[in-house]
């Protein structure tokens, strides 16, 4: 799993502090200046745990957020996490687009990227490096127990030493170790060493999701097979046979009720239907008098607009001759208008409007009292229609009224001729009639039953196909797993390189001609030494040096990298190791100091060119002049301007 740490950017509340990383990064220094938290931070931005172990006091205070600068197979990758968060935002980019997302860093709330099955940071690292997450049985006594996956978190075991555990945990392997972080770490070992190879892995996946199909059917037969108990009906023949009793109960009911309506038929009389088309004649009738008094009140109303305009022109004409015989002889002065004074009257002029006076001869004007009289006369004609209109629609009222009593009383006689005649019918029929419908339903709810009975042969049949093919998958998975573990020359590899590390490291004790045995399914590295016989077996719990210690484990993850290479197992290509010297004086054991580094400057040069190591520790180890891999140190001290610690300003605990 090729990963690549860029930088980080760590936000506090008073300063920034950005970390670039290259191949090979030492942090050394004094304690207290914050060597183990570059390592504590970038182990939380991909998905770990700032507990109260983890969060120094200079982290409660001052910590806001980290964002850290990935590349993860071709993708660049940034990982955002502020502190107390249990999200992650991601972003990243192909060539296409870009993509941002806030994903939990390690419990799942459902799917996050739909369609790909990424539901936390870890899925998102598989699926940006084209990995199908490996699983492994979530139980390793039952045989059907159901797969899960293997998380990022726990291959991060071997890839992130930190200072805490490096001397008091041997990767939960040890007998003592938590059993469930136990059995993990066996899981990542035999995925690594190829006894969890890709064979087994796609017979697990094929059995569970056999195992899966064949208990759903079987769970739907039983569901069925109760529901139809309380039917009585299990079998396809049984189901038949009522059926055939039910449809020859339908055909004689219904030969029951087509006798019956013979039968009543000559009571339908000819009254009956008399009444009807009177009834109807009678709804027309009063349909059309609506229609017509509709008209008349409409008419009215235009004839009474009329009358009243006609009126209002009397009015008008009568106040405008009366003014103009008010104003004719009065001689104007000043403008009735403004107050100025007129011009004098010129002959023919009129002096307020500046017009030619009418030459009109009085006899030739409008005659007053002959217009009143026309206006009059209009009026009462107009009166007069309107007097007609009412009392002609008053008519069609008294109409309407007649006619909707008369198709009352046909209405009613009607009613009364039809009960005469569905009692009749009902006496008769109505027993039979409901005793139909009630078959007709059962009929219907037996089509229904035959859908479940025929469904319980198909789930029989599959059920009985798919525990064949779960049998097949099962005697293959023992075959694949019996070969996987027979194939122990991963794990002989895996020995070799163990001892060649720790001979190299120069931790006393060991010689080229130990032999290491690492036993499944426990995979504890217990090393014997070949003139002692089985008589005295050193490991990492009865090692008595703390230091010793610390390197052994260390040796052991730097051997897991390079037999990780060798076979092209996916493991992140990061080694984070926190104080490999923790316990030891590099001055007093400058041997296994300098033989330690020694043996990571040669691997990064060599066998693991393409792994990133981050190296913290006491005092720097130079690499060698002829190192060709990118190198970065940095001097951190407390209250040291010139080697300044992670927080700069930062002058407490």
């Amino acid at each position: 799993m090729n990963i690549r740490l860029i930088d980080i950017m760590l936000v506090f509340k008073s300063g920034r502090e950005q970390i670039d990383f290259k191949d090979f990064n030492y942090f050394f220094g004094q304690m207290g200046a914050g060597k183990s938290t570059i390592a504590r931070l970038i182990d939380y931005c991909l998905g770990g745990n700032l507990g109260k172990a983890e969060m120094t006091p200079a982290l409660q205070a001052e910590f806001v957020s980290a964002s850290l600068s990935l590349k993860v197979a071709e993708y660049p990758l940034i990982l955002e996490r502020d502190a107390h968060s249990n999200q992650v935002r991601a972003q990243w980019s192909d060539s296409e687009q870009q993509f941002e997302i806030l994903i939990p860093a390690r419990n799942s709330d459902g799917e996050v990227l739909p369609g790909t099955g990424v539901e936390v940071l870890s899925d998102l690292i598989y699926y940006l490096s084209g990995i199908i997450p490996p699983k492994v049985r979530r139980s390793k006594i039952k045989e059907d127990s159901e797969l899960e996956r293997l998380s990022l978190r726990d291959l991060l075991w071997y890839c992130y030493l930190d200072q805490d555990s490096i001397d008091s945990s041997f990767f939960h392997l040890e007998y003592e170790a938590h059993q469930f972080k136990q059995l993990k770490s066996r899981d990542v070992l035999r995925y690594l060493v190829g006894f969890h190879q890709e064979k087994v892995a796609e017979l697990e996946v094929q059995l569970a999701l056999v195992r899966e199909k064949r208990i759903k059917c079987e769970a739907g037969i039983t569901a069925i097979n109760n529901a139809l108990n309380d039917s009585d009906i299990t079998s396809e023949g049984e189901l038949a046979d009522v059926r055939r009793n039910l449809e020859l109960e339908i055909q004689k009911t219904n030969i029951e009720i087509a006798n019956a309506r013979k039968s009543t038929q000559t009571l339908r009389t000819h009254a009956m239907e008399t009444l009807q088309d009177r009834a109807r004649c009678l709804a027309d009738q009063i349909e059309e008098l609506k229609n017509a008094f509709n008209d008349i009140r409409e008419t009215i109303e235009q004839d009474k607009a009329h009358k009243n305009e006609l009126i209002a022109l009397a009015t008008r004409f009568r106040r405008s001759k009366s003014a103009q015989n008010i104003l004719k002889g009065i001689n104007f002065k000043n403008c009735p208008c403004c107050g100025n004074v007129l011009k004098p009257k010129v002959a023919d002029i009129c002096p307020v409007c500046g017009q030619l006076n009418s030459d009109i001869p009085d006899e030739m004007t409008l005659n007053e009292q002959a217009a009143e009289t026309d206006l009059k006369s209009r009026v009462e004609e107009l009166k007069e229609i309107i007097s007609l209109q009412e009392a002609q629609r008053g008519k069609i009222e008294r109409y309407i009224r007649e006619m909707v009593d008369e198709k009352a009383v046909v209405d009613a006689e009607l009613t009364r001729v039809s009960v005469d005649y569905d009692s009749a019918y009902l006496s008769s029929v109505l027993e039979t009639e409901k005793r139909r419908s009630a078959l007709q339903q059962q009929l219907l709810d037996l089509n229904k039953l035959e859908v479940l009975v025929k469904r319980i042969a198909d789930l029989s049949v599959m059920a009985h196909e798919l525990a064949a093919d779960e049998q097949q998958i099962r005697s293959e998975l023992k075959d694949a797993r019996e070969r996987a573990e027979k194939d122990i020359h991963n794990l002989n590899r895996l020995k070799f390189l163990f001892l060649d590390c720790l001979l190299h490291a120069e931790i006393p004790g060991f010689l080229c001609n130990d032999v290491i045995e690492m036993k499944p399914p426990y995979f504890l590295p217990e090393v014997t030494s070949a003139n002692s016989g089985d008589l005295a077996v050193t490991s990492f719990t009865n090692l008595g040096s703390g230091g010793k210690k610390t390197l052994f484990k260390c040796c052991f993850a730097v051997a897991i990298h390079r037999l990780a290479v060798e076979i092209g197992a996916t493991l992140p290509t990061l080694l984070i190791i926190d104080s490999p010297m923790k316990n030891i004086s590099e001055r007093e054991n400058r041997a296994q100091f300098e033989g330690f580094s020694k043996m990571l400057y040669d691997l990064c040069d060599s066998e693991l060119k393409g792994t990133q190591f981050i190296l913290i520790d006491k005092e720097l180890r130079p690499p060698p002049e002829n190192f060709q891999s990118s190198f970065k140190s940095r001097h951190m001290t407390p209250n040291d301007d010139n080697n300044p610690p992670l927080i700069r300003y930062y002058r407490g605990k």
